[in-house]
């Protein structure tokens, strides 16, 4: 399920640790087998979202990094300081209830969100796409991330989220 990574200079002596991400087979296939168990009437332990209002949002994210889903957000923080970056992808583990853009709030948008198993299929496909992607867009709180980290991002995200509905 996870990948160790060999040291190939000073930043990855910083991140030597097992780390999953979603561009590494074993880290995709924990998250696919994490998606399957959802269902409709799973239930949130803690948030708002709908467990299709969840996948709509990890959908979201998948597309504004594909510059699919247009990105209005930019946000100037201390989160997007290198070693503040650092320890928000690869260490401190996420509250919950943390602020998100408003372009991957369902409801804050016009488009509606479908029903479980379309929002789910939406989300495997785009998890593909974005596997496939030669580069990805900035992110609108961490700025411009190589596709390396763009992948240990994803996989934290839908993490967090997965824990939010028991799975």
């Amino acid at each position: 399920m996870c990948q160790i990574r060999p040291l190939q200079n000073w930043q990855d002596f910083l991140t030597f640790k097992i780390m999953h991400s979603v561009f590494h087979p074993s880290g995709k296939a924990n998250l696919s087998a994490r998606i399957e168990q959802l269902n409709a009437s799973s239930e949130r332990k803690w948030g708002t979202m709908t467990v299709e209002e969840m996948l709509w949002h990890l959908r979201s994210q998948l597309e504004m990094a594909a510059g699919v889903r247009p990105q209005k957000t930019f946000l100037k923080s201390v989160a997007g300081l290198p070693p503040v970056r650092w320890l928000m992808i690869y260490l401190i583990p996420w509250p919950k209830g943390l602020p998100t853009a408003p372009e991957m709030k369902p409801g804050k948008v016009r488009e509606q969100v479908e029903g479980f198993e379309a929002e789910k299929q939406k989300l495997l496909q785009q998890l593909s796409y974005v596997e496939q992607a030669q580069s990805l867009l900035p992110h609108p709180v961490f700025g411009a991330l190589s596709k390396r980290q763009w992948g240990y991002l994803i996989w934290k995200h839908f993490n967090h989220h997965f824990q939010q509905f028991g799975v």
